[in-house]
This record gives C-alpha cells, sequence and structure tokens, in this order.
C-alpha cells in the first residue's frame, strides 16, 4: 500500500467516521426510540401483558380467602368449638332416659329348696320362677341443682374456646392476605423485569448491529465488534432467568388465588409508593388493641383461669334431683299382658354426692391446670414484647425503603440526563455508539432499581400491617 495514501487515509477518518455513525445514530435511536419513550412515559407502575384474566390485588385476596386451605380449616375447627359449647351446656338440662325389656322365658330359672320344705311343695326339691312372659320398663328424669361450679365453668370455658378459634381465624386470614399481596407484587416485578430485559436485548442486538456495521466499514475497532458480541450474549440468560421466574411467581399467585395453573393473568393493580407509616405509638397502640394473636392468647389465659377453677371444683358435692316411673308383668300364654297382671312403679329422690377423698386425683388436676395457667400467662407475655418488637422493625424497614425509593428516583433522573447527554455528544461526534448504549444499558438498571425499590417499599407497608395485625377490624 502507498504510504501517502495510507496516511491520506488516517487523516480523512475521523471526520467521514464522524458523518456516518450519525447516520448510523439516527437510524439506531429511531428503532428504540418507540420503547424508550414508553418507558419513559410510565416511570412509576410496571407494563403487563394485555392477554390474560384480569386480576387486581382486592380480588386475588378476595380469591384466596375464599380458597385457602387453612381458612377452611379453621371454619370447621370453629364449628367444632360451637359444638363444645353445646355438649358443655348439656349438663344443666333434664336428662331424660327410656329402657325396658319384653322377655320370653324359654325356659324358666327354678329355685332349689331344702329337703324339709319339700314336702310343702308336693315333695319336689326345685321350684319355677316366673312365668312364660316378662315385662319391664322404666322412664328416668335426672337434674342437676347443684356440681359446685362445675357446669359453668365448663360452659365458660367452652365459650372462651370458641372466641380464641375465631380470633385464630383472622390471624389465618392475616397471614393469608400478606402472602397474596406479596405474591402479587412479586410477579408484578417479574413481569417488569421480563420487560426491561427484552428492551436490554433489543439494545444489544441494535448495538452488535451498528458495531458491525461500522467495523465493516473500518470505522470501529474489533475490540468494539467483540464487546458488542459479549454485551449481546451476557443480555441472553438474564432474559431466560427474567421470563422463568415470572413464570414460577405467577405459578405461586395462582396456586393462593385457587386458580389453574394454566391460567394466564393480567395485572390490573399498580405499585405506588407506600404511604409514610403513623407514629410508633399509634402503631402499638392499635396492635395491642387489635392483634388477633393477641386477642387469642388472652382468651387462652382466660381458659386456663377456666380450667383451673373446673379442676378445683370436682371436691365439691353435686346435688341432683331424679325421678323414677317403671312397669313391670309377668303372664303365661297369650302375647300381650292382661289388665291385673301388670304393675306400676313412682318415685322421686333427692340425691348428693361428695367426693370427699378421691385419692388425691383432684388435687393433682388443680395443680397441673395452675401450671398450664402460667405457661399460657407467660407466652402471652412473650408474644405481646415480639410483637411490639416487630411493629417496630417493620415501621423502620418501611421507613429505609421510602428513603431507598427517593434515593432510586434520582437516579433515574440522573441516568436519564446522563442518556440526554450521550445522545448529544454522538450527534456531536464526540461518544462512540458503545458509550451511547452504555448509557442506555444505566438508564436501563436505574429503571429496574426503582422498580425493585417500589416493590420492596410496598412489602414493607404489608409487612407493617401484618405485623400491627386486625386488618378486617379496620
Amino acid at each position: 500500500m502507498n504510504p501517502v495514501s495510507s496516511r491520506t487515509e488516517r487523516t480523512r477518518s475521523p471526520r467521514g467516521r464522524r458523518s456516518w455513525l450519525v447516520c448510523l445514530l439516527a437510524m439506531m435511536l429511531s428503532t428504540v426510540a418507540p420503547s424508550l419513550a414508553q418507558t419513559q412515559s410510565q416511570p412509576q407502575h410496571l407494563v403487563q401483558n394485555q392477554d390474560g384474566r384480569p386480576l387486581s390485588l382486592d380480588q386475588a385476596v378476595a380469591l384466596a380467602l375464599d380458597s385457602d386451605e387453612q381458612i377452611q380449616q379453621m371454619v370447621e375447627t370453629l364449628a367444632g368449638a360451637r359444638a363444645d359449647v353445646l355438649a358443655a351446656g348439656a349438663g344443666r338440662l333434664p336428662q331424660v332416659a327410656l329402657n325396658g325389656a319384653w322377655t320370653r322365658n324359654l325356659k324358666k330359672p327354678a329355685f332349689f329348696l331344702p329337703p324339709e320344705f319339700a314336702a310343702a311343695f308336693g315333695g319336689a326339691s326345685s321350684v319355677e320362677a316366673g312365668r312364660d312372659w316378662d315385662l319391664k320398663a322404666a322412664a328416668s328424669v335426672t337434674l342437676n341443682l347443684w356440681t359446685a361450679g362445675r357446669l359453668s365453668h365448663a360452659r365458660a370455658l367452652a365459650e372462651q374456646g370458641v372466641e380464641a378459634v375465631r380470633r385464630q381465624q383472622a390471624l389465618a386470614r392475616d397471614a393469608v392476605r400478606f402472602r397474596v399481596t406479596r405474591a402479587y407484587w412479586d410477579l408484578l416485578l417479574a413481569g417488569e423485569r421480563v420487560r426491561i430485559a427484552e428492551q436490554a436485548l433489543a439494545l444489544a442486538q441494535e448495538g452488535r448491529r451498528v458495531a458491525e456495521a461500522a467495523h465493516a466499514e473500518g470505522h470501529a475497532s474489533r475490540f468494539e465488534l467483540l464487546r458488542a458480541d459479549v454485551e449481546l450474549t451476557n443480555r441472553q440468560a438474564p432474559l431466560v432467568q427474567a421470563r422463568n421466574q415470572q413464570r414460577l411467581k405467577e405459578l405461586a399467585l395462582l396456586r393462593l388465588c385457587g386458580l389453574e395453573p394454566g391460567t394466564n393473568l393480567l395485572l390490573t393493580s399498580e405499585l405506588k409508593a407506600a404511604p409514610a407509616p403513623e407514629a410508633e405509638d399509634v402503631l402499638l397502640e392499635r396492635m395491642h388493641r387489635d392483634s388477633p394473636e393477641l386477642r387469642a392468647l388472652e382468651h387462652k389465659v382466660k381458659a386456663a383461669e377456666l380450667a383451673t377453677d373446673l379442676a378445683r371444683a370436682g371436691s365439691g358435692p353435686v346435688v341432683q334431683l331424679q325421678g323414677t316411673y317403671a312397669v313391670q308383668g309377668q303372664w303365661d300364654d297369650d302375647l300381650f299382658p292382661g289388665g291385673d297382671e301388670t304393675a306400676g312403679s313412682l318415685n322421686a329422690a333427692l340425691g348428693v354426692s361428695w367426693p370427699l377423698f378421691d385419692g388425691l386425683a383432684t388435687k393433682a388436676a388443680t395443680q397441673k391446670r395452675e401450671a398450664d395457667l402460667r405457661v399460657a400467662r407467660l407466652e402471652y407475655t412473650r408474644a405481646v414484647r415480639d410483637r411490639e418488637l416487630g411493629v417496630r422493625q417493620a415501621r423502620t424497614n418501611l421507613e429505609n425503603a421510602r428513603l431507598a425509593l427517593e434515593g432510586r428516583r434520582e437516579g433515574v433522573e440522573l441516568a436519564t440526563e446522563a442518556h440526554r447527554l450521550a445522545v448529544i455528544r454522538k450527534e456531536n461526534g464526540l461518544a462512540t455508539p458503545l458509550e451511547l448504549l452504555d448509557a442506555e444499558l444505566a438508564l436501563t438498571m436505574a429503571r429496574v432499581q426503582l422498580a425493585e425499590a417500589l416493590h420492596d417499599a410496598n412489602i414493607a407497608a404489608a409487612s407493617l400491617e401484618l405485623a400491627v395485625g386486625g386488618s378486617e377490624e379496620k
């Protein structure tokens, strides 16, 4: 090659390269501008696929509350607890019983007589007792007049069990509500990551095309082309991972909502900035008042107190009123007795039963119930302290998430300005296409971080509500 010609090419190459790259830049920007405009026009919420079953967050929560197996189990447990109340109150009502027997004596029993009495019965040594048919029937009524507190304590104990189950059911509903909220926001974030990964791959593909064209014209080095190839390869795996993660998050939400795994969802709720938390004292007061866990443990403590009183009542007397009407008869030959072959009796009794000494069984049962009561009180104290700590931690996490969100918004503004300047620099020939690509990717990462910060802030707000408890009390 002529050295003069080579020097001439090197001298003219910067200007020719500049004008040629400006043309390529215009083509590149015309390709990616629509997607960038869409992204910049919606910075605060996540874009979803428009095909699928519309599902808002409230609808997802309602579906989960209707289909959750644990809540359904709690419904049945509540029905069983209410049945225990009926059983405990049964002792206050009269107990009525009927019993009877209609007997055919195929071979009658016999009484054996001493020899000295045999002559009186014609020399027989045994005499048959009864007749061919025998009837015995009785109706009895028993009414507890006083049980030393056994019945009242047993019923109150059962009622406390019902209230405890109701609070546990509310606690389970709060937990389901939080799980669905977290799954919903997780899926929304996963969809945004897929969209951003697709955009990043499109930018990498366009950068690869521009670098290849520039290299073919001698305006880009092989290093720049190799870098574009590496960037394109590195953008493919994250897109596949993002799509797989989106599918896993969708399956998790479908499971919680009780929907078929093949259902396609269109999430209609949007991630918004979480509101500032209330003052700590207000949150703690609401937690002490509305927390289903604490209310359930309070009923558990009351139940333990009643169980202790019930055990002590075992040493007291029981007074009952009893009445019985009985009919008996015996006859031969016919299937039914005659009018003078039956007789009736009626009696009433006032019974008292007092266990003066039961081998220390009542004392042992009382000591066991007193130990259970101490355990219940300690459990309540532990739960209160854990709840207070959980509320304080959740509130702090929400404040941190809100501060991080503000930082991410500023990061997006900074990346947007850097991208704008990179475009201007490239239009004036002061930056390479790969430098512009770096600015595009930095803006993409800033938007990913903003979406994650929005997600984290909303999860922190839901965690605070779970820690306070009593969502259904509002």
